[in-house]
């Protein structure tokens, strides 16, 4: 696998994972300037669990409710879907 397809695969996990915790990647990739999508790339772009997690992805449901432990970005995700929801409350 090129170095190009592991950086797809690893953005098409990532947009799975956001999705199925119940963030949209797009509004996530807007939040706070666009700096906590950067810093999740980042974390993800460099993690060694890419192989697991689309294997896990593949067998997980449309939906929930934690973000596996092998994830370096399950808090990252909690803190954007908090804001998410902290958003549409104060709307």
């Amino acid at each position: 696998m090129s170095v190009f397809e592991r950086i797809d695969r690893k953005i098409d996990n990532m947009s799975a994972m956001l999705a199925r915790f119940g963030i949209d990647p797009s509004e996530f990739a807007r939040q706070r300037l666009g700096t906590l999508f950067a810093s999740s790339m980042r974390a993800c772009q460099s993690c060694p669990s890419g192989d697991i997690c689309g294997g896990w992805l593949e067998h997980a449901g449309e939906r929930i409710d934690r973000v596996p432990e092998f994830c370096p970005n399950g808090r990252r995700f909690e803190k954007a879907k908090a804001l998410m929801n902290a958003t549409r409350i104060s709307n």
